[in-house]
């Protein structure tokens, strides 16, 4: 395979991975360019994550004779705590000092992005290293572990954008249990039950999903002076629901029960919403 696509097989599961949990941000979506920073700089994370782990760790420690003891100390003292380490300051030092940084999901979608960057870079070493078979198994489990754990700590970055959210304790808490779990992973595939590594990426896409889900609900921008459109008889035109005639035609109008139109993603909604089932914003009517 050539390199194009050794590329290709290795970053494709990143990139869908990140559409399919941004897309969850609708109420305030987080600016392009700052997740596209956050996923270069997960990718740059990998460096120094890489060298310390190279510098600490025995390739012993991980060869078929290894005792899972000796691997699990080096997952709990070493890989996880460096790996989270790294991820967490690509988004503190990056996205989290950005204005746009400005509601708790916002946390959840920079983790995601950085530690989905960082399996990507991962995950086209794995190739080079033993074949884009590999991918097989990194790009369902591996690649979703690492926003997993990631979410841990974003979840805890996201907090501090909250009035008052200023819990150190609460952010190092989340830091701490991603790095356990990030460790609790690898150890599962070491030892002789590595289908529960399967189930801490089963429960854990779970609760990721439903993090989002939380973000959008508890969002300070939810409620927003939106009022819905209705289309004009005579022009089709979009009429706010407070005029009286048609900014387009100048026709008279009469709103009736045509069907809602958000005045901020364009979502058609039924008639007399109260709010849009697309973004979540409630009507002014």
């Amino acid at each position: 395979m050539q390199i194009g696509g050794l590329i290709f097989v290795s970053f494709i599961p990143g990139l869908f991975w990140l559409w399919f949990f941004t897309r969850l941000d609708r109420v305030q979506p987080a600016p392009k360019r700052l997740i596209l920073l956050s996923f270069l700089l997960g990718m740059v994370a990998t460096i120094p994550a890489g060298i310390i782990n190279t510098i600490a760790l025995d390739e012993s420690q991980f060869d078929a004779g290894a005792t899972l003891t000796a691997v699990a100390v080096s997952m709990l003292v070493v890989v996880g705590p460096v790996e989270e380490t790294s991820k967490f300051l690509a988004v503190r030092f990056g996205a989290f000092r950005s204005a746009y940084f400005d509601e708790p999901v916002d946390g959840l979608v920079y983790s995601a992005a950085a530690s989905l960057g960082f399996a990507s870079l991962e995950n086209l070493l794995y190739v080079f290293s033993f074949g884009p078979e590999v991918m097989l198994f990194r790009a369902p489990l591996s690649t979703v572990a690492h926003l997993v754990f990631g979410s841990l700590w974003g979840l805890g970055l996201g907090l501090q954008a909250r009035p008052g959210g200023r819990s150190r304790l609460l952010l190092i808490t989340t830091l701490v249990a991603a790095a356990a779990l990030h460790a609790s992973f690898n150890i599962a595939l070491f030892s002789p039950y590595p289908l529960l590594s399967i189930l801490i990426v089963i429960v854990g896409g779970i609760w990721t999903y439903r993090r989002f889900e939380w973000g959008q609900r508890i969002s300070p921008f939810r409620y927003r002076r939106n009022y819905p459109q209705f289309a004009c008889d005579n022009c089709q035109g979009l009429v706010r629901v407070t005029a009286t005639f048609c900014p387009h035609c100048g026709v008279g109008t009469v709103r009736a029960d045509k069907p809602a139109v958000c005045g901020n993603c364009r979502h058609e909604n039924r008639p007399r919403a109260l709010y849009c089932v697309n973004c979540g914003d409630r009507f002014l009517l």
